[in-house]
């Protein structure tokens, strides 16, 4: 497993979750934007919380950047985060990583990582841990 994370960590690779109407969901199904940002995450962790509140705070910096948010808290609390999330501006979507393979696709994460994609699907900048806006938009506006 560890080969295949390090051969990954450096462009985004083919994934597996479910959307929370229990839809299969793959980078084939990402819309055209300027960044991704993955976001492993849980809606019960107040760091995740924190800083995708600042993220909706600071939405104008994320006008080209598509956010996926990857938890596997069950279905309910993902529900709930979503109706948090809906109508704040964001490009987003949740996915249920029930099955915990997210490991498997991106290597060892701690709740919150976060990953920034360019839009050819190579890795920018992988954040270990709870970051700012301000922080993430750093390498969105370095280019």
């Amino acid at each position: 497993m560890t080969e295949k994370a390090e051969k990954f960590s450096y462009e985004l690779p083919f994934f597996s979750f479910y959307s929370l109407n229990e839809e299969q969901y793959s980078p084939n199904q990402l819309p055209k934007k300027e960044y991704l940002l993955i976001l492993y995450f849980s809606p019960d962790c107040h760091y995740c919380t924190d800083e995708m509140d600042d993220i909706i705070k600071h939405k104008q910096w994320f006008a080209n950047c598509y956010i996926l948010l990857v938890s596997p808290s069950t279905v309910q609390q993902l529900n709930a985060y979503h109706q948090h999330l809906a109508n704040k501006g964001i490009n987003y979507q949740i996915l249920s990583d029930s099955k915990y393979q997210f490991p498997n696709y991106f290597g060892p994460a701690n709740i919150p990582t976060g990953f920034l994609y360019a839009n050819n699907k190579t890795l920018i900048k992988k954040f270990n841990g709870g970051t700012t806006a301000k922080n993430i938009y750093s390498f969105i506006n370095a280019k």
